[in-house]
């Protein structure tokens, strides 16, 4: 997906789909759960989107929370998501982080799969960020949802072979959507085209959101460790805590 389109992306409905996708919602509990289990005081969200990550975060969380994308339309979202929210433009990766500023959390939640070089990133990362908490897709490498802009699925052990080789320790590495998200995503994926047909495209009328509830719920009963989706936590082994 080229910056224009990024750009064109938030003139749609998406912001629906971050609000009612059961798999959105599910991403934000998970990673909002592993931020809670470690020190928080500070947490940078790179690649927040429309900030509902960060919205949930402020009524979860006690922190101080700072986001950043590279869209500036998604950012006016955000800033109406989150409105007690810092946010800064920032170009992943291209030195554009904040001069000076270091962070206890800085996470990446489905934003490492839409950059070419992920490594460059994490790297950028570890000497501002105590820890990571990333959430990428972790599905077969050769359904890769090119129609989203992804560059690679995180099969295997992959990312937790990138956090090890860019700076961090892996405190996690675990998996999540056995059987009922596996099974929603496989069959949204139609043979032959690059992307998945699912809950994210359009606006969410009263019988879509219905749907998307009671999915939602069905998620609760995938088991743990196993799935098509990872999340990660690495503790960074080149942190420089500011003075």
């Amino acid at each position: 997906m080229s910056s224009a389109d990024y750009e064109a992306f938030w003139e749609g409905y998406w912001n629906d789909t971050t609000t009612y996708g059961p798999a959105c919602r599910h991403r934000r509990r998970g990673v909002i759960n592993r931020v809670a289990a470690l020190p928080h005081a500070t947490v940078l969200d790179l690649g927040c989107g429309d900030g509902s990550l960060l919205a949930e975060m402020s009524s979860r969380l006690k922190a101080t929370l700072m986001g950043s994308d590279v869209s500036a339309k998604a950012l006016a979202i955000a800033r109406r998501n989150a409105p007690g929210v810092e946010f800064f433009q920032a170009t992943l990766p291209g030195g554009t982080l904040p001069p000076g500023k270091t962070f206890d959390v800085v996470t990446l939640s489905e934003v490492l799969e839409h950059i070419e070089d992920d490594a460059a990133v994490l790297r950028e990362v570890a000497p501002i960020a105590r820890h990571v908490v990333i959430s990428v897709p972790g599905g077969p490498a050769d359904k890769v949802d090119k129609r989203y802009g992804h560059f690679r699925n995180y099969a295997g052990d992959l990312m937790a072979r990138k956090l090890e080789a860019s700076g961090f320790d892996v405190v996690k590495h675990e998996r999540w959507g056995w059987p009922f998200y596996d099974l929603q995503q496989w069959l949204a994926f139609k043979p032959g085209v690059e992307g998945a047909a699912t809950f994210s495209q359009g606006r969410y009328g009263f019988f879509r959101k219905l749907v998307a509830r009671l999915f939602y719920l069905l998620y609760f009963f995938n088991l743990p460790g196993r799935g098509t989706q990872v999340f990660a936590v690495g503790r960074s082994r080149v942190f420089k805590a500011q003075s």
